[in-house]
């Protein structure tokens, strides 16, 4: 639309000299009566575009007869009780889903003869240009050789183009390049619809090219539009890749963490098997001792379980073995006593949002934490995994806090330097996902012996603290955070 698309052709009969011929035209014909005396402003080339371009009003190019622009009848003019079944003596009436789906057989709505008589001041024809102007503003289609006779509704703008003028096809074109000007100008507040006729006249300015011009300009889009339909596609789907793409490598640097491929392993590292049998020493002292309770001996682990490979170093435990965790609990909430005056952080899935958790929405009272937690605080530092609806979210206290039912607090049996926490705080998440799920009224969950039989592929210690410092380094990177 401006004169960049396609070079202009000197041999091109001047659009200028095209439109003052339109206007003599139309000037003759109001002075013969033939069409009615209408006031509009005349538009003139500034000097924006090719020098052998016009500026056209909408008027200039619809000059056959007194309804080549004609809004379809408001009001009482016609409703649905006019409407007729589709019979040999009926009239369609056409709508807006016409020109949105750019479809004549759309619609059912007939009206007779007679309506059809007293209406025809409506009527399109072959080669008229239908609009919608209500909800969805300025769908336009070309009425094909082969419609039925019929009228527009009232939420249609009917065009009957100079065609020595204006190439429909090329105006198709402008009309969707001053869509946006035709929807900032549109009227109502529930449904839009297309700016006043007025408006339409006297305001919208057509650039118009010589029609030579106009016909490579059209044969030229044409050409151009399906390498921009296909580029859009591509660009639609690198955006999608975009927009997964730390997801994805995220996921993909923990694959490779947990099979053993992210960093490389030191033959100088003690094997992991000298650490579960530390972790196992450890969990019998504190069962001894009455720190934590006996439980049930979890079942040997059998090669079909497996999930995937890992190195000769390495050895696959059963999280029960590992760890010791403990479910939370959630004081009634019909219960003031338990959540007035609350000074005591209350750990929900929705506070953990972050690596570590600074603090929290609800906080309980004394009573509460006396009563339904029984004292037992969970202390700063210690990870929090979510295992129900929001499996594998995780995260770590930087409080003293206590949690939901839905959470788990997760205290590693041997654990120097929190290097054990940290491994599994970037296992957890992978690991608890691929793990066998119970199906729950809202989505899915995991439970306590589930959670106890999950496998986990265990480094030694030296190789675990190696794992989470490449990992911290790539999720920084992933999350331009500095280094």
């Amino acid at each position: 639309m401006e004169g960049k698309l396609v070079k202009q052709d000197p041999n091109d009969l001047s659009a200028i000299a095209q439109l003052q011929s339109s206007r003599i035209k139309i000037e003759k014909a109001v002075k013969n009566k033939e069409l009615r005396k209408e006031k509009y402003v005349k538009a003139e080339n500034t000097g924006n575009y090719p020098q052998n371009w016009a500026i056209a009003r909408l008027k200039e190019i619809c000059t056959k007869n007194n309804t080549s622009i004609k809004r379809g009848p408001f009001g009482s003019s016609i409703t649905k009780s006019m409407f007729v079944p589709k019979g040999k003596n009926t009239f369609k009436v056409y709508e807006q889903g016409n020109a949105i789906r750019k479809n004549i057989s759309y619609g059912s709505y007939y009206i007779t003869r007679e309506k059809y008589e007293t209406l025809k001041s409506f009527k399109v024809e072959p080669g008229d240009i239908i609009i919608s102007c209500a909800g969805t503003i300025g769908k336009a289609y070309i009425l094909p050789p082969n419609i039925e006779q019929g009228i527009i509704n009232q939420a249609l703008l009917k065009l009957t183009l100079d065609t020595d003028l204006i190439d429909k096809k090329f105006f198709l074109l402008e009309l969707e390049s001053i869509s946006t000007k035709l929807k900032l100008h549109s009227k109502g507040s529930a449904i839009k619809n297309l700016a006043s006729l007025k408006f339409l006249k006297n305001e919208v300015e057509f650039p118009l090219p010589p029609l030579e011009e106009q016909r490579r300009i059209v044969a030229k889009i044409e050409k151009l539009m399906p390498l921009v339909d296909e580029y859009a596609e591509s660009y639609n789907q690198l955006t999608k890749i975009d927009a997964n793409f730390n997801d994805r490598m995220k996921q993909s640097i923990l694959k490779y963490a947990m099979e053993g491929k992210l960093v490389k392993q030191d033959s100088n590292d003690e094997p992991a098997s000298v650490l579960v049998k530390q972790i196992a020493d450890e969990k019998a002292r504190l069962i001894k001792e009455k720190k934590i309770k006996r439980t049930k001996k979890l079942p040997a682990i059998t090669d079909e379980e497996k999930p995937f490979d890992i190195p000769d170093s390495w050895e696959w435990v059963r999280f029960g073995n590992l760890v010791n965790f403990n479910l939370g609990k959630t004081p009634k909430k019909t219960d003031n006593i338990y959540w007035s005056n609350g000074e005591i952080p209350w750990v929900s899935i929705s506070d953990m949002q972050k690596p570590t958790l600074n603090k929290t929405k609800l906080k309980i009272s004394n009573v509460a934490m006396t009563e339904v937690f029984k004292g037992k605080i969970v202390p700063t530092g210690t990870l929090l995994m979510s295992f129900k609806l929001s499996i594998g979210k995780v995260t770590i206290l930087n409080l003293d806090a206590v949690h939901n039912e839905a959470i788990i607090d997760i205290h590693p049996y041997v654990d120097n330097n929190n290097i054990q926490r940290n491994y599994l705080f970037w296992v957890l998440p992978f690991i608890s996902n691929m793990s066998q799920t119970n199906t729950a009224i809202k989505g899915k969950t995991l439970n306590k012996t589930l959670l106890n039989s999950m496998l986990i592929p265990l480094p030694p210690i030296e190789e675990q603290k190696r794992i989470v410092e490449k990992i911290d380094q790539f999720m920084k990177l992933l999350d331009n955070e500095p280094l």
